[in-house]
């Protein structure tokens, strides 16, 4: 068996969300025990007791890690879902000193593989492996285009390998609070610009482990607006192992969150209902989408 780190930061606005995908993570596990860490700054008790629980009678571990959203304080946020909490994932090499290498994942995903595979590669030389969004050019469509980015592609951070320990010896995270406050008013994706602005070397991993909704739920996956850069990207049989058998499915398109929806995915909401009631928590904010969804 593979023990793998694995982090998620998240706040309570996102409690559902997160435990579908703590969830799926854990039916999905075959060949890796999961030693899940949660960076926060307001979860309470309660509900560390309750999400814990989702673990109970299994070979995985959860923790919780507070932290303080004042380290963050000044820096480029937006007054939606994008907070302080979208910087958490830069710190974790220094949050989580005794690892050398952590799965980093945002929450609203559908896990359906095993982490194993992927986070055996040798990332020996790289500051972290992320999945390829599109070509670094000034014509990028779906992603801001920065001269300092050297690389050939701009790297989507929804899921990442960190190397912590490369992280930590060159001082990644100074250099990451270097350039929020240097390009602060650049900034559009906060955290996956900083990632591609510092970091020189990122390895490339699978499209299959951010499959975006739009590719894996559309018949024709070309008429997903995302596969007008994907294509300069991925080989059509690329995107269509993605589509056919992802790892992991990402909900970042227009549709918005799937909690959030009037129809929500058939295998997302039997996850929702095998939830402890307690866990299932729909905020103000996710009502109010749901009443004004289209679909």
């Amino acid at each position: 068996m593979n023990n793998i780190p694995i982090v998620f930061t998240f706040d309570k606005r996102i409690l559902l969300g997160a435990s579908v995908a703590i969830k799926s993570l854990i039916n999905s596990a075959k060949n890796a025990i999961y030693n899940i860490h949660i960076l926060h700054s307001d979860i309470e008790l309660k509900y560390q007791k309750e999400l814990t629980n989702l673990i109970k009678n299994t070979p995985h571990s959860l923790s919780f890690h507070y932290i303080d959203p004042e380290i963050f304080k000044g820096l480029s946020k937006n007054k939606g879902s994008w907070t302080e909490i979208v910087y958490y994932r830069l710190i974790i090499p220094e949050v989580l000193q005794e690892f050398d290498k952590v799965i980093y994942s945002d929450v609203d995903v559908y896990f359906r593989k095993d982490l194993s595979e992927i986070f055996n590669l040798d990332i020996e030389n790289h500051e972290l492996m992320a999945v390829r969004a599109e070509k670094n050019t000034k014509k990028a469509i779906g992603h801001k285009y920065f001269k300092q980015n050297s690389k050939d592609y701009i790297f989507w951070s929804g899921f990442l390998i960190l190397n912590c320990k490369k992280l930590r010896q060159e001082k990644f995270f100074a250099k990451f609070m270097d350039n929020a406050k240097k390009f602060k008013n650049e900034l559009q994706f906060f955290d996956l610009d900083l990632i591609n602005i510092t970091c020189p070397n990122i390895l490339a991993i699978p499209f299959d482990y951010c499959t975006l909704e739009s590719i894996y739920e559309l018949n024709d996956y070309k008429n997903a607006k995302e596969f007008e850069f994907l294509k300069e990207v991925y080989s059509l049989e690329e995107i269509e192992k993605a589509k056919n058998d992802p790892a992991i499915i990402h909900y970042a398109g227009a549709l918005g969150k799937p909690w959030r929806r009037k129809k929500i995915p058939h295998y997302y909401k039997k996850e929702i209902e095998n939830l402890p009631k307690s866990l299932q928590v729909y905020t103000f904010r996710d009502l109010r989408k749901k009443f004004f969804a289209k679909k």
